[in-house]
């Protein structure tokens, strides 16, 4: 289940969470990368300090997604789909620089899904 979040209240909703939002980005090859991130907004704009390989990503491939995990305890996560532009190079050099990202959608998702628990396990599937 899925609840659409209003482009002018994600600060707001976001600001609620408490925790490190990722920046979701894919490779040149297609595969998906998550790094944790920094933010600050600015309306729905949002800007994202990020690292090099990131920061590229974003770049070459500019629909991107941010993610702020549900916090402990709590159903809900918040995924922010945008469009990305790498903005100017960060002055320290552990980080790549900024991205800013566009938003276009924003929903909270249920992480708690009761009926995943009761779905049984293939043999061999699973930890352990």
């Amino acid at each position: 289940m899925s609840v659409r979040v209003e482009l002018e209240k994600l600060l707001e909703v976001a600001a609620g969470f408490g925790t490190v939002p990722m920046l979701l980005t894919s490779d040149a090859d297609g595969r998906p990368r998550a790094s944790a991130v920094q933010v600050g907004w600015d309306g729905a704009t949002v800007r994202v300090r990020a690292g090099r390989k990131s920061v590229a990503n974003a770049a070459a491939r500019p629909l991107v997604s941010l993610l702020w995990p549900a916090p402990p305890g709590e159903r809900f996560a918040l995924l922010v789909d945008g469009t990305a532009t790498a903005t100017e190079p960060d002055d320290d050099p552990r980080t790549g620089g900024f991205v800013t990202v566009e938003a276009t959608t924003g929903i909270l998702h249920v992480v708690d899904r009761p009926h995943a628990e009761a779905a049984p396990l293939a043999d061999g599937a699973g930890p352990g």
